[in-house]
């Protein structure tokens, strides 16, 4: 082979490896699509259907007491079957567990849409939420094994993105579709698009397996997801059990018997759904520690927020979503783009400790709402300034627990632990901080019984409370951030 034949032959080589590494790089950006579509839609199933609530009552005829199950029968499968969902994608291929779920998410979400009944809705949402889990933990899983260094950082930015502002979306979704369509049109949307995520799923996503196969911890999975679910059902429950019902403490007492019991199952089996040394490594602790007071503050925000822009300014659903678009674009502008960089730049701790901050700031500016409040720029600044905090507190969860559960045997694990602190700190924070604000505004007509009772001004005082507390919130995870977590750079490849 002459000079001349061998650069041909280099030439061609160097070819064929550039387009070899350009198709790696397009499928493995393909995957970041299909694995964000499938979290948005999981998250967005939270709160899309809170506005539609009226109308499905109306049609459907549901009760006042079944009416709320409509959210919490979601709300409790998918909090609830994160854990487990997260270990199958360790022990099974990744992709038939995403598969699965997205399947089950879809004929579920036609099944809500087709509802004759309020008993068939109920069970349908029942069965989403399930989905939605499997689909969910798999997803992360499957991103997290896809990309590498600061490409990694970027990946999870862009899915904190979307995790932050589809709940916020689902508002402004959630009435739209409810006004200028039906009611069914905020779980059938959700049909097209698993359709489409399906078909390409099978060629863009590989069928690896995480090494030799291993049974599932069925004690453990039967335990674990039975105390982290009853949980989040006593503690969405409560609000008409009332705390200190037989109910609700006959609940808490099964949750504890179960938790006892799945931490002595975890101790002794072999592969454990859950390996309790993770928690040895400080960055899991502070994580999970992190994730429960993030959701547990700005589901919060979300929830009071709403409540005060629609009951004591008396923004329509419409207008309420729109309010939140603000907030929802310096989401995507700082998880997508600015949190990441910065990650790579100074590390986590950092991004957290900063991410909270604001988090707090705004809260506290919130606190100072009254009934006469303007929008601009009353609740307009602190909106973006929440919103920013949100952004790269949510990435620097998500990058502390996935890094510090980084081999491939870990990350359903690490996946499942990120979603399930975020579903079980929400409804934590909500029924915590609620029973801080309705607190208030029960003293506050106590102290009025002879007088004109202002119920506007009662609620905003009830919000202003929990709006400070949720702050205090925010202060301790600056703590943990600090003193718990530990921060190193990644590097780019």
């Amino acid at each position: 082979m002459n000079r001349d034949d061998a650069q041909r032959v280099l030439s061609g080589a160097g070819r064929t490896s550039a387009q070899g590494t350009a198709s790696l790089w397009a499928r493995d950006w393909i995957v970041l699509v299909l694995t964000c579509t499938a979290q948005f839609m999981c998250v967005l199933d939270d709160t899309i259907v809170n506005v539609a609530l009226p109308s499905i009552q109306a049609h459907l005829g549901v009760s006042d007491v079944a009416l709320p199950w409509v959210v919490n029968g979601y709300l409790v499968t998918f909090g609830g079957l994160l854990l487990l969902g997260g270990r199958a994608a360790d022990l099974f291929v990744r992709r038939n567990v995403f598969l699965t779920g997205l399947a089950v998410f879809g004929a579920a979400s036609l099944g809500c849409g087709l509802a004759a009944s309020p008993t068939m809705l109920i069970l349908a949402r029942v069965l989403q939420g399930a989905g939605a889990a499997l689909m969910s933990s798999a997803a992360l899983t499957i991103l997290s094994v896809t990309f590498t260094g600061a490409e990694r950082s970027r990946a999870f930015g862009v899915w904190g993105a979307l995790s932050g502002t589809a709940g916020v979306l689902g508002m402004l979704l959630g009435g739209t579709l409810t006004t200028w369509l039906s009611w069914r049109w905020v779980f059938l949307i959700n049909v097209p698009i698993v359709l489409a995520v399906a078909a390409l799923s099978p060629r863009a996503i590989p069928a690896e397996r995480t090494g030799q196969r291993r049974p599932l911890d069925m004690p453990g999975a039967i335990t674990g997801t039975g105390g982290i679910a009853l949980l989040i059902f006593t503690v969405v429950n409560a609000e008409q059990a009332g705390w200190a019902s037989p109910a609700t403490l006959g609940c808490l007492a099964g949750v504890v018997a179960l938790l006892m019991l799945f931490v002595l199952v975890e101790a002794r089996h072999r592969v454990p759904l859950l390996p309790l040394h993770v928690f040895r490594r400080r960055n899991v602790t502070g994580g999970v520690v992190c994730g429960i007071l993030l959701a547990s503050a700005m589901l919060a925000l979300f929830f009071f927020l709403t409540l005060y822009l629609q009951q004591v300014l008396g923004y329509s659903a419409f207008q309420t979503g729109l309010a939140y678009l603000p907030m929802s674009g310096m989401v995507i502008l700082v998880a997508g783009s600015m949190a990441p960089r910065f990650v790579s730049r100074f590390g986590r701790r950092p991004l957290l400790a900063a991410g909270f901050t604001l988090l707090s700031t705004s809260l506290v500016w919130f606190a100072q709402i009254d009934v006469d409040t303007h929008y601009f720029p009353d609740l307009f600044v602190p909106a973006l300034i929440a919103g920013a905090g949100l952004g790269a507190t949510l990435v620097g969860v998500v990058i502390t627990m996935m890094q510090a559960l980084r081999s491939e045997d870990e990350a359903g694990l690490a996946s499942g632990l990120v979603s399930a602190t975020q579903q079980l700190g929400g409804a934590l924070g909500v029924a915590f901080l609620s029973a801080v604000a309705f607190a208030q505004v029960d003293v506050d007509a106590a102290e009025t019984p002879n007088t004109v009772y202002d119920s506007a001004t009662a609620l905003t005082e009830g919000f202003q409370h929990a709006f400070y507390t949720a702050s205090g919130l925010t202060l301790a995870g600056i703590a943990v951030a600090l003193l718990v977590t530990t921060s190193t750079t990644t590097h780019r490849r």
